[in-house]
């Protein structure tokens, strides 16, 4: 049995920054600086939710016209998103079910970030199968 660990960690982006961060977790770059991303893998990926047809920044700026949220009195350079990663090594999954059992370990994360930030504020939540 292999030696298991997870990671949480927070990041924050400005809305300038946010481009480049959604280009990776969305996969619409051509090629990664990460050599763990292998885009053959990339259709094994799971959405459990998706943006549509917004960039993050589009969906921001909704929300915005909406008086949702309010940048107001913002400086220029302000975090206004956070990307939140959950990640658990590979020999875990694979030690009790491997892909169907990622799934399933996800859609309880999902559910966990649902109830503690609200549906509403979660922009995008992808499993990402094609990282080793």
């Amino acid at each position: 049995m292999s030696k298991n660990y997870a990671v949480a960690r927070v990041v924050q982006y400005t809305q300038a920054g946010i481009g480049k961060a959604e280009r990776h977790i969305e996969r619409k770059n051509q090629s990664y600086e990460n050599m763990n991303v292998d885009l053959s893998q990339t259709p094994q990926n799971v959405h459990f939710k998706r943006c549509e047809d917004r960039t993050y920044n589009q969906h921001l700026n909704r929300l915005v016209e909406e008086g949702t949220v309010s940048l107001r009195g913002l400086k220029q350079d302000a975090k206004v998103f956070d990307e939140m990663i959950f990640d658990v090594n590979t020999a875990y999954f694979e030690e009790h079910g491997g892909y169907d059992y990622a799934i399933k370990f996800y859609w309880e994360v999902y559910r966990f970030a649902q109830k503690e930030y609200g549906a509403e504020n979660i922009v995008s939540a992808v499993m990402h199968a094609d990282e080793r």
